[in-house]
């Protein structure tokens, strides 16, 4: 969208307890001419959003996304490629003959 945070403030509100958002805490995930994607934390209530920001013919809009991924998380993932058929039928294989619990599949970190 080209427009800096400073001018989307109005529509940065948590979408829980409606409190604005601190602009320091909001992360620019990506941005065009068109749209703008931001992960948001709220530091009132503890929510997490990702939100899209869209340049339409009628203006902007916007619309947000509840998630649990922290501001590390939506970094890390946001824009990575996605799980595939054959990574999906890979683990349903894998689970299939697996006995065990959960903890059996992922090994603790040291």
């Amino acid at each position: 969208m080209g427009h800096s945070l400073e001018n989307l403030k109005p529509l940065l509100r948590c979408p829980v307890c409606q409190k604005k958002y601190d602009p320091g805490k909001v992360v620019l995930l990506s941005e065009d001419d068109r749209k703008t994607v931001l992960h948001i934390a709220c530091e009132s209530c503890g929510i997490s959003s990702l939100v899209f920001v869209s340049l339409g013919k009628m203006g902007a809009a916007s619309f947000g996304l509840l998630t649990d991924l922290s501001r590390e998380e939506v970094r890390k993932f946001y824009g990575s490629e996605p799980v595939s058929t054959d990574d999906t039928l890979s683990a349903h294989r894998f689970l299939k003959g697996f006995h065990g619990g959960a903890r059996d599949c992922f090994p603790e970190k040291h």
